[in-house]
């Protein structure tokens, strides 16, 4: 049996290994103590069984995530499926009989450059897309940005981006369901919303965490969801993305990620003063999300206690910026809890649907 990682995304540290299984430790983040996003492939004769422990779980940085979770296991990188996993306190264990001679298993289902490009070059070839290069990464990956819509005198400005966080691969595969549903000619609520707006669309913010296998950080090692009060050098993804904004303007704002710990849904409105509109504006959009996915739960209570002001999020910098409604989408890494025995809601068919009810709801909250 053999065991790689090394490939875009990947990350997996093996620290024994025979036939029959391995120990293995999660590698932190570049220039990081973040840890526990993982991607590994398994090579070796099929209809075995196998144990895998993941020796340093107890030390992830979200550790109450593991109570929920479940690892995914795939054959053809395509067609993903969870397996029972068992936590202990400090070790994760899965014990697994793949039927194919190569088996991935990963963290979330992962979405690669290939994807991205792939949706971008679709974007491109829609009359309604301009494709800009807006920045460039901490490694001097292009920053990619798309530009929905055609209206002359368009009346909002709305901007998605995703993927701050590197791990939170489900954050991009929601924004592609968006994209996809902006670019359907035939659709009502697309064609509506376009009617009276354009729509800015970052797909990957973080593309060099992205790539190296990161949970949150960039290639620098910074949350980059912590530094839109005063970003530096290490951090010119968010440099990049505030000039554009300023230059652009916002009217509306959408930050897509994932949730380690909980398993539903949830939406969060920046902890600034803003005005009664944009309070109720925010409201409604949440109601709208909710009718249309069931996974949807409140926002936990504890996330009230975080600081009020506090800028280095973006949700709370373009809010407090351009005085405009903003939200945080959080999407789980676990299958959704209190789902009954229905299959996974939440995997990449199920994040794709959930951005494109993103549109439905901005066409009711958009004026």
């Amino acid at each position: 049996m053999r065991i790689d990682a090394d490939f875009e995304c990947g990350n997996i540290i093996v620290q024994e290994l025979t036939d029959t299984g391995a120990i293995l430790f999660i590698r932190p983040d570049s220039e990081a103590e973040y840890f526990q996003w993982f991607y590994f492939r398994v090579i070796g004769v099929p209809d075995i069984a196998r144990t895998f422990k993941f020796a340093n779980a107890g030390e992830a940085s979200y550790v109450k995530a593991w109570q929920y979770y479940r690892v995914l296991v795939s054959y053809d990188e395509k067609n993903w499926f969870r397996i029972p996993t068992k936590y202990d306190g400090s070790t994760l264990t899965i014990k697994h009989t793949a039927v194919e001679s190569t088996t991935s298993y990963a963290f979330f289902v992962p979405y690669l450059t290939a994807q991205r490009e792939a949706l971008l070059q679709e974007c491109e070839s829609s009359l309604l897309v301009t494709r800009r290069n807006i920045g460039r990464s901490h490694l001097g990956k292009p920053l990619d940005m798309v530009e929905i819509g055609d209206a002359v005198h368009p009346v909002r400005k709305i901007w998605v981006i995703a993927r701050q966080h590197a791990g939170e691969s489900m954050a991009e595969w929601a924004t592609e369901g968006l994209i996809k549903r902006l670019l359907d000619p035939l659709d009502s609520a697309s064609h509506a919303l376009l009617s009276k707006a354009k729509v800015y669309v970052v797909p990957n913010i973080n593309p060099d965490g992205s790539a190296l296998g990161n949970l949150r950080a960039n290639a620098a090692g910074v949350d980059l969801n912590r530094s839109w009060a005063e970003p530096d050098d290490k951090c010119p993804e968010i440099v990049a993305i505030q000039k554009a904004m300023k230059e652009i303007g916002v009217d509306f704002f959408l930050d897509m990620h994932g949730d380690e710990e909980r398993p539903f849904i949830w939406v969060g409105h920046p902890d600034v003063n803003q005005s009664t509109k944009a309070k109720q504006i925010q409201h409604q959009l949440e109601q709208e999300l909710a009718e249309r996915n069931p996974e949807i739960r409140p926002a936990p209570k504890e996330l009230g206690e975080e600081v009020i002001d506090n800028l280095g999020l973006a949700s709370n910098w373009v809010a407090a910026t351009f005085n405009c409604p903003a939200w945080i989408t959080e999407l789980p890494f676990a299958k959704p809890a209190d789902m009954g025995d229905e299959a996974d809601s939440m995997l990449q068919e199920g994040c794709l649907r959930f951005g494109r009810t993103c549109v439905e709801a901005l066409n009711v909250v958009v004026d």
